[in-house]
Formats: C-alpha cells, sequence, structure tokens
C-alpha cells in the first residue's frame, strides 16, 4: 500500500483488477504475487475483499480455509503418530496445543505437545518397564557370574593340597647340611629336634643346629650389628676406655639422683621410646670423650636422658 493513501484503495486499483483477473484462472497465491510483483498477503486480501476463488470452494481466510487446514494438520498428525506407534486421542486446536496419545503397546494414555512430535517421543511406561527389564538381566547375569566364581573357587579348593599334604612335602624336602655336609631329609632333622612344626635350618641333626648357633654367636659385634657406643668414641678420640664402667653398676654407686640438675631419674620412663624416656637414667660423661675425657670411673655420672642430651659435648662448667 502506497503512503498518502486510504487503507484498501489497492484493492480498488486498476493492478488489483490484473491480479484478481489472473488469479481467478486458477493459479495460486504464491504463483500471482510473483507473477505481478505484490505480496501474497496482498493477494489474499483481494481475494477476500471481491470473494474470488482460483477454481476452489472456499474463500481464502474464511473459516472454511481455517478448518480445512486444522484437518489437514491433524491428518498428518495421526500419520507422525501411527509411525512411532501411538494413537490420537484429539485435542488438537493448533500447532502447540496438547494433544491426548496413547501407547500401542501398553495403552498408557498422556497428553503431550504437538509440535514436539518426533522420535524422541517415548512412553513413560514402556520406559520404565525396559528399565526393569534390562535391570533385571543384569541382575541375573550378576547372578550367573557369581555362581561361576564361586564353582571355580570351590574347584580350586579342592584342587588345592591339604595342610597335611603341605606338610608332607615340606617333611620330604632333602639338602646338604652346612655343618657335616651329610645328605638329609627335613624329616630327620624335625624328629632329631622333636620340633613341632616342621621347618628347615639347613641342618641334618640337633647337634649340628647348635654347631650352627655357637658358630654365628662367635662372630663379632659388628658381623651381628651390634656396637659399642663407647668403646668405638673412646677409640676414635684415642681416650681411656674401661670395659667394667656400666650404667647398672654406675647406679649401684651414685644411685638415680641427676648429676646436672639434681632430680630423680625414673628407669621405666619409655615415654620417648621402647628403651628411655626424658626421665630414664644415662651415662653422662663429666668431660666429654669428644673433649679428651676417658670412659672412666672418675669420668662418668649419673644423669636424665634430657639432661644428658642436652649437655651435648660441653664440660659440666662450661654448660
Amino acid at each position: 500500500m502506497m503512503k498518502g493513501k486510504k487503507k484498501g484503495a489497492w484493492v480498488n486499483s486498476a493492478q488489483a483488477d490484473a491480479v484478481a483477473e489472473y488469479y481467478v484462472q486458477g493459479y495460486t497465491v504464491k504463483e500471482t504475487a510473483e507473477r505481478f510483483g505484490v505480496t501474497k498477503g496482498q493477494v489474499n486480501n483481494l481475494a477476500k475483499a471481491r470473494k474470488l476463488t482460483n477454481g476452489r470452494t472456499f474463500v481464502p481466510g474464511s473459516n472454511e480455509d481455517t478448518a480445512r487446514r486444522k484437518r489437514e494438520a491433524e491428518q498428518q498428525l495421526i500419520k507422525r503418530l501411527a509411525e512411532y506407534s501411538f494413537d490420537y486421542l484429539g485435542g488438537y486446536k493448533n500447532k502447540t496445543s496438547k494433544i491426548k496419545i496413547r501407547c500401542q503397546k501398553c495403552g498408557f494414555e498422556f497428553e503431550h505437545r504437538a509440535d514436539t512430535i518426533s522420535d524422541c517421543l517415548h512412553c513413560v511406561e514402556c520406559q520404565k518397564k525396559a528399565t526393569q527389564e534390562r535391570q533385571e538381566e543384569q541382575r541375573r547375569i550378576a547372578a550367573q557370574r557369581a555362581e561361576a566364581r564361586r564353582i571355580e573357587r570351590e574347584w580350586q579348593r579342592l584342587l588345592r593340597p591339604t595342610v597335611d599334604k603341605r606338610k608332607e612335602g615340606l617333611l620330604n624336602r632333602t639338602g646338604i647340611c652346612e655343618i657335616c655336609g651329610k645328605p638329609y631329609t627335613v624329616r630327620e632333622y624335625v624328629q632329631d629336634r622333636g620340633l613341632k612344626y616342621a621347618s628347615n635350618a639347613g641342618v641334618c641333626s640337633d647337634k649340628c643346629y647348635h654347631v650352627k648357633m655357637n658358630r654365628l654367636g662367635r662372630k663379632s659385634r659388628k658381623q651381628r650389628g651390634v656396637r659399642d657406643n663407647h668403646r668405638n668414641r673412646a677409640k676414635k678420640y684415642g681416650c681411656a676406655y674401661d670395659p667394667s664402667v656400666t650404667l647398672a653398676k654406675l647406679i649401684q654407686r651414685d644411685g638415680l639422683r641427676c648429676a646436672l640438675c639434681g632430680g630423680m631419674c625414673d628407669p621405666n620412663d619409655r615415654s620417648w621410646s621402647q628403651y628411655c624416656g626424658p626421665t630414664s637414667p644415662t651415662m653422662d660423661h663429666i668431660t666429654p670423650l669428644a673433649k679428651g675425657g676417658g670412659h672412666v670411673w672418675e669420668n662418668v655420672q649419673v644423669a636424665h636422658m634430657i639432661c644428658n642430651s642436652l649437655k651435648r659435648d660441653l664440660i659440666e662448667k662450661e654448660a
């Protein structure tokens, strides 16, 4: 519509007459609009105003046209629902309205929007049933696997040798005695020693066992992983060393009073470790070994573990 002209003036123009004459020959609204370069809305308004038809029995935009479009959309909706195994029960008004449908598999009825009908449409009841069946199948498979594992364990238990068989196998083992070089069996060794349980010590008899233990006992303290700190430190610093000086004898001589702080020592204090605590008694060298003092009776005294640790390698006057 041109500016300045009244509403509906184009309907009575010469171009409108040509458009109407072309339209009534059977051409569609789209074809007529493209032929004369107007919009489809203008063609529809012209046909409605002049009550024109292009061979159809209804007037575009009328109630009959609306009803026809609704019937066609409803028929298309029914076909689409049939493709997805659903029956149409009614309720269609427009594409955004909710329609009532029924599942062909289980008969469950529910409402759904008409414009969202697609391959994603599913029945809630059918989905629940499928989920339950899937879970049942999973439980059945899990039970079968558990039963198979139980049977496998039972077979392994039956095939596994018993304790008596394992013990018999150990008793029948043979070897060469580490002491006398005589061949032996573990049964002979166990019987000779009168043991309750089967074990293999690498020897043939009780006599050879004690010889082996004595040899192990005659190893040096260094070989057995034992060290004498006082002896080693006195040797390191070149100090005098008296092996008779021990903590037990020192406590008998001086008692349990700490020479550094004057408090009493507690031999049962194990708060720091399984061996000592801060108040447990220790042997303190008046002149430390690192300063030339010897490990002799004249240079030792009883002290708390904590006091001895705080003193370190200082002389008592310096501390």
